[in-house]
Order: C-alpha cells, then sequence, then structure tokens
C-alpha cells in the first residue's frame, strides 16, 4: 500500500475510517472525499524545480491535523502509462520527456520526427539535436529538465486521472457528493507539446478528458494569480467544457493571454471566461467575483462536474506581491465552489511561499 504502481488501470482507492472532526465534509455531511497521497508521491512531487520541497510540507502539515484521516478514501498514486498521457500530448514530445530513444530533430522542418537519435534526418552533432528538442519541446528556462522528470509526469497525470476515476465510479454513492483532490496536480501551462511555466504535462486536460467518459459537461474554474492558458487552448473549441480563469492580466504579464475579450473559437465561443484583473485582488473583491461571474456561469452551463484549480500564488506574502488575497478569504471561496454540489476535482497550481500554500490547502481539505 503506498507504492505507485506502473499500471494503466484504475488506482485502488482505500477505505479511510469515519473522520472524528475537522475535515472538508464539516461544511455538508454529505459528502465523500478522496484524498491523494502515498510517501512515495510526495518524494516525486518535491523534485518540481519551482517548488522544490513544497509537497513535503504540504503534506507533512495535513498529517500533523490528522485530516487524511478524516477522509473517506486515500486515491493510491499511480503512474499515467504513454497512451493515458498522449490522449492529448503530442506523442513525440512524451517520448522525449520519457526519455525515449526515439526523437529526433529534423533541420530541414525545424520540428522533432520519429527515429534513432543518430538518425539521417539530422546533420547537427547530438548535442546541437538535444539543445534543439529541448527548445522545441520547451525543456528550458522555466522548465528545465531534472533526474526523475519521466517519473514526476507520470505521477502528477497518473493521480489527476485516478482522482477523475475516483468521481466517475460507478459505485459512487449517488445521495453524496463526490470530491477528490490532488494538491500536488494543477499543471495548467503545459500545452500539447510543450512545457511552460513549471508545468511539464498538462495533468488537469487529462483529468478533464477522463471526466468526459462520463460527464457530459465539465467546468472548470481557475483561482491561480496567472491565466489557465494551456487548459483553456485544450477547449477552446469545446462546448463541453467551460473554462473560466481568474487571473493577473498585464503586459509583460506571464503567461501574457487571458485578454478578457477572449471567449472560445467555433463550437466553444461563449464557452470561455477570463477575468483579466489587475495588481491588488483583495477577498472581497474575489468574493464579488464568486457572486456576479462564478456562480451566474455555473448557474448558466449547468455542469455535471467541476474541475477546481487552487494556485495560491495570489496570497498576500507569495513573493510574486501581485495580489493581496488572505488564506482564510481564498479558502472560502474555494469551499464555496465546492459547495455548488457536483462532483469535483480539486488540484493545486502556483504558490512560492510554500507555508503559506501549506497553511491554504490545510485549511481547504480541513
Amino acid at each position: 500500500m503506498g507504492r505507485l504502481e506502473a499500471t494503466p488501470e484504475l488506482c485502488a482507492v482505500v477505505p479511510q475510517q469515519q473522520p472524528a472532526q475537522n475535515s472538508i465534509m464539516s461544511r455538508n455531511k454529505r459528502r465523500q472525499i478522496g484524498y491523494a497521497y502515498s510517501p512515495e508521491y510526495t518524494k516525486l512531487a518535491d523534485l518540481l524545480p519551482s517548488n522544490i520541497g513544497r509537497a513535503s510540507l504540504v503534506d507533512d502539515l495535513i498529517r500533523s491535523h490528522d485530516l487524511i484521516a478524516g477522509c473517506d478514501a486515500i486515491i493510491s498514486p499511480c503512474f499515467a502509462s504513454k497512451d493515458q498521457l498522449t490522449a492529448y500530448h503530442d506523442s513525440k514530445f512524451i517520448s522525449y520527456l520519457l526519455n525515449e530513444e526515439d526523437v529526433t530533430y529534423s533541420d530541414s522542418e525545424g520540428e522533432s520526427d520519429s527515429g534513432s537519435h543518430n538518425s539521417a534526418h539530422s546533420s547537427l552533432p547530438n548535442e546541437d539535436v538535444d539543445r534543439r528538442l529541448q527548445e522545441r519541446f520547451g525543456l528550458e528556462f522555466d522548465c528545465p529538465g531534472f533526474d526523475g522528470l519521466d517519473k514526476y509526469i507520470q505521477a502528477i497525470s497518473g493521480t489527476t486521472i485516478a482522482c477523475a476515476r475516483y468521481l466517475t465510479s460507478r459505485n459512487a454513492n449517488n445521495d453524496k457528493q463526490r470530491v477528490a483532490i490532488n494538491w500536488h496536480g494543477g499543471r495548467h501551462h503545459a500545452g500539447k507539446d510543450k512545457c511552460s511555466g513549471f508545468c511539464y504535462v498538462n495533468d488537469i486536460v487529462l483529468g478533464i478528458l477522463e471526466l468526459r467518459k462520463r460527464f457530459e459537461k465539465v467546468m472548470y474554474i481557475d483561482l491561480d494569480l496567472h491565466h489557465g492558458d494551456g487548459v483553456e487552448t485544450a477547449f477552446a473549441y469545446s462546448n463541453k467544457v467551460l473554462t473560466l480563469s481568474v487571473h493577473r492580466y498585464d503586459r509583460g504579464f506571464f503567461p501574457g493571454s487571458g485578454n478578457s475579450k477572449f471567449c472560445g473559437k467555433g463550437r466553444g465561443q461563449n464557452y470561455t471566461i477570463n477575468l483579466g484583473l489587475r495588481a491588488g485582488l483583495n477577498d472581497t473583491s474575489l468574493r464579488r467575483i464568486l457572486r456576479d461571474v462564478i456562480w451566474p456561469a455555473f448557474e448558466r452551463f449547468q455542469p455535471e462536474a467541476v474541475v477546481l484549480q487552487c494556485g495560491a500564488d495570489g496570497l498576500a506574502r507569495d513573493p510574486t506581491k501581485e495580489w493581496n488575497l488572505s488564506i482564510r478569504g481564498l479558502s472560502s471561496v474555494i469551499l464555496d465552489i465546492i459547495d455548488f454540489g457536483k462532483p469535483t476535482l480539486v488540484v493545486g497550481g502556483g504558490g512560492y511561499n510554500h507555508m503559506d500554500t501549506a497553511r491554504l490547502w490545510c485549511l481547504v481539505l480541513g
């Protein structure tokens, strides 16, 4: 129990004792909570270069308050298979991240091709091929390669997929709302074939695709300081997934997208909502956004499931120093969204004051 198993099958769900006190269920007794956790998974999540060691702080704080015991189930983390990863991502991109010896660079076409690294497709030295592949797939600057990257992306994605399957399980008690939490997921910037913004693969997109196997309409709500561009791009043409991102927006501010005028494309027009905000967002303003934008959008769309990204980089003490949200204020909005009552997949995201991030996510669970 607790080992990461390299299997595409549904990860095991371990029943827990009924919570004695202080769980997320205190807001609604008619709720079943599944929490993704194992010591091995925490160690892999700790490897993320932008947040070295954060996962351990989060899980240690949660365990110190005995909150995992207050959940109905532990969702055992597992590795996503290549087939699961390529349900959205480009196969050559995934092969490169998994360190498979079947990707090279075509200097004539400026793109990757299948084949040996020594393929005649390229006359470049191997080190130049690797450099160009790193540039092509975004493994540079804010997304450097690191030892264990292959296992990291498989674990993050596989665990979010497992959380989605917890929500779609036919064994679910229909009288209770199900909530699944993966604090170490939420990598919303990754593109179909490119790493971006500390995000190597887009576990959120993979989780939504899994939810769509049962739920016709899914609403994605992103509370991270930065625009959820990767998720928006994946579903920009869909009228079955409504994406709503509340984020900082200004010239030169990463990722540079998220203009409030963009509302989707084709059949997906009016199924994308962007709230691009200036610096200084506080608790009162966020609560007004919940009341005047998020809730009305939920009511109009009537989703069957919700995915909620809970980035903590909008907190007042985050080193980005852009927003002025309190831990209690942001957690209250997160819990109110969970209280919408639909099956809800909750993931983490940004947050660079590690202690405040741990406090926020612990408070949400507790």
